[in-house]
């Protein structure tokens, strides 16, 4: 038994002696990059590293560094040529594309990231509407430094049910995955402020539309389980109302006695209504404000999946999901039949709460 304890000692040794040490002070680390379309198939790189003041802890700014290339690797090495200290990639925690050259595909350019093995798969991917180097020039974190905003920024609203969660490892999946198609959040620059308008969404691996916030909303309801957000109806009257969501459960079921299948999918949601602009008496309100929220829920979920039909885009996964519950599954078959599947959104809204005004 002390021999073998001994071996596995030695060899823990023998494989931490592999590593090849690295030492923080003599690296140069960042933690947001950004990726833009340039000329003659090319593309632009643009790196924003930290740099600390002396004398000023706390205050940080941040060193741009942008180049042109065809290949992301050969772009680095023109960057260490400028720098006191080689580029390391290993607390890469944002990647930004450029609307342009995420139109043309992500697949090639995605290639450095997946072959890194310093670089995490929970990496969070985004879409910039515009220039992404733009927008990491832009002074929109005051004191902060830019890749730790930017990935609070969208871990913050992942984390609150607000945006559908994709980092590489995801994207990845759901681009090799069959059945289903990927999407990213989408930033924009406005005012010298960096917000996300909504969610890009994709077509294997090009950009081909973008959703707003509500429909953002929307979808992430229609993908799983989320426990947060608020929700605006109109009601008939004119006035308006807000509901908390504190729960929300889709199951989908697939009926594969018609040709193509008829997929039905069941939303629950529980909320509490914490907003009633104009309406007086909310708890006489119950029923219409609870049949007003199923009305527009349904309504608005078939449009989404509706332009997800005409699109050709499953962000959804409903082949996935078909394919999971089918013998014999094809996806050549799958595409050509997807716009004529039969699709039925029900939506079930409980109302827990009304609030302390009677």
């Amino acid at each position: 038994m002390k021999r073998i304890l001994f071996l596995l000692l030695a060899i823990c040794f023998l494989l931490t002696g592999c590593v090849k040490q690295q030492i923080v002070d003599r690296i140069s680390l960042f933690m947001v990059c950004a990726m833009d379309e340039a000329p003659n198939e090319q593309i632009e790189l643009t790196m924003a590293m930290p740099k600390f003041q002396a004398g000023k802890p706390g205050a940080v700014s941040n060193l741009l560094q942008s180049k042109v290339g065809h290949t992301a690797k050969t772009i680095k090495d023109l960057m260490d040529m400028q720098v006191d200290r080689p580029i390391n990639s290993g607390k890469l925690s944002v990647l930004l594309y450029g609307k342009d050259l995420a139109a043309k595909g992500l697949a090639i350019n995605l290639d450095v990231a997946l072959r890194d093995a310093q670089i995490s798969r929970r990496m969070y991917l985004a879409i910039v509407d515009g220039n992404a180097k733009e927008l990491l020039q832009a002074n929109f974190s005051s004191d902060a430094e830019k890749g730790i905003f930017l990935y609070n920024l969208l871990d913050t609203n992942v984390r609150s049910g607000l945006v559908p969660r994709q980092t590489l490892h995801e994207f990845e999946y759901a681009y090799l995955g069959k059945g289903m198609d990927p999407f990213l959040p989408l930033l924009k620059l406005q005012n010298n402020q960096v917000m996300i308008a909504g969610l890009a969404l994709f077509k294997d691996d090009k950009y081909v539309m973008a959703l707003n916030e509500k429909q953002m909303r929307l979808m992430k309801l229609l993908l799983g389980k989320v426990k947060e957000g608020v929700l605006e109806a109109k009601l008939d009257d004119g006035s308006y109302a807000a509901l908390q969501d504190v729960g929300s459960n889709v199951s989908y079921h697939v009926s594969k006695q018609t040709k193509p299948p008829k997929i039905t999918i069941n939303l629950s949601l529980s909320g509490e209504l914490i907003e009633s602009r104009g309406l007086r008496f909310p708890m006489e309100a119950k029923q219409r404000i609870k049949d007003r929220y199923e009305k527009d829920l349904t309504a608005n979920g078939m449009g989404l999946i509706q332009l997800f039909k005409e699109a050709g885009i499953d962000p959804l996964g409903l082949g996935d999901f078909v394919r999971s519950k089918t013998r014999n599954w094809h996806e050549d078959e799958w595409k050509k039949e997807y716009r004529t599947v039969d699709v039925k959104l029900h939506v079930k809204v409980k109302l827990r709460e009304m609030g302390i005004r009677k």
